[in-house]
């Protein structure tokens, strides 16, 4: 019995009809005449194809994967997504073997050149200063001097902030807090996310930031067959993407580069960390893309 008959046969046993299946899977009626026909031409792409049989084995209560696995032989191969699984493991094992550069130590020549130039600057400055108000207390003292040797005049009292018993501010603690905040806005950089390439129906980017919480952020108008995997390969999201769970967030913190392949690209929005995923305007409306967003990770050529 081949694919599409046995999908029949379970579909008949529940009492479903292709109008329920339709409406379970969101899948349009004519693909699912042409699964239980056991005709793929009319599907778009080998993808779609395992896509739709395993929504449509879910309904009817067949385990998807072993109904592939005994009927590999009728489905189409797809040798593009042959390649695409390769260069996914070939990333997954750079990814064991590339050691991970914090960002803060390309800070650290940086912040040390500041605050040389800040210490540099404040010994010249406390330099300058010292002989200024040696000169200035020497004028007091001859102005005084040449008074006195005419009629006796009255000076008026010093009214230092110390003889009113008000105690004036260290100029050191200042310096100190601005060097602080220097420090501060050094370490602290905005997060940037740059576009690398787009070739074959595949994106590349690259996320730079130093946010201690990362989140992918997925939104749809309509509906999109998505798969997202982490950098071990294991999947974090596997479904149609309906607008009713739209916006759909997931924490990818603790990953090196997270993959996303959908349908549909026209009606989705994809950002990260509030950064808009911005796809290339050469993608086709029907394509399956296939993105890749590295985090504080250079992307492999």
């Amino acid at each position: 019995m081949q694919i599409g008959e046995k999908l029949k046969e379970a579909r008949l046993d529940k009492g479903l009809s292709l109008d329920d299946v339709q409406r379970l899977t969101k899948i349009q009626t004519r693909h699912l005449q042409a699964i239980e026909r056991n005709d793929f031409s009319v599907i778009p792409g080998s993808f779609y194809t395992r896509a739709f049989i395993k929504e449509y084995a879910n309904v009817v209560d067949l385990d998807p994967n072993q109904l592939l696995d005994e009927h590999r032989n009728e489905i189409p191969a797809s040798e593009t997504e042959n390649a695409v699984e390769y260069t996914r493991m070939q990333r997954t094992r750079g990814k064991t073997t590339s050691s991970k550069t914090s960002p803060f130590a390309s800070l650290l020549p940086t912040v040390f050149v500041i605050l040389l130039i800040v210490g540099v600057g404040f010994f010249i400055w406390r330099i300058t200063l010292g002989p200024g108000q040696q000169d200035a207390e020497d004028g007091n003292e001859q102005v005084q001097t040449d008074q006195s040797a005419g009629d006796e005049v009255s000076l008026p009292p010093d009214t230092s902030d110390e003889d009113n018993g008000q105690e004036q501010p260290d100029s050191n603690d200042n310096d100190d807090e601005g060097e602080e905040e220097e420090e501060q806005e050094e370490d602290s950089e905005d997060p940037e996310l740059t576009f690398f390439s787009y070739e074959s129906n595949q994106s590349i980017y690259q996320l730079e930031t130093d946010d201690e919480t990362i989140e992918l952020t997925i939104e749809t108008s309509d509906s999109n067959w998505l798969e997202i995997e982490d950098d071990s390969g294991e999947r974090l999201y596997y479904s149609t993407f309906q607008s009713s769970e739209s916006p759909l967030t997931i924490d990818v913190t603790d990953e090196s580069f997270v993959y996303l392949r959908f349908g549909n690209p026209s009606v989705i929005d994809l950002s990260i960390n509030d950064l808009e995923v911005v796809l290339s305007e050469d993608i086709a409306p029907t394509a399956v893309q296939q993105v890749w967003i590295y985090i504080n990770e250079e992307p492999e050529s």
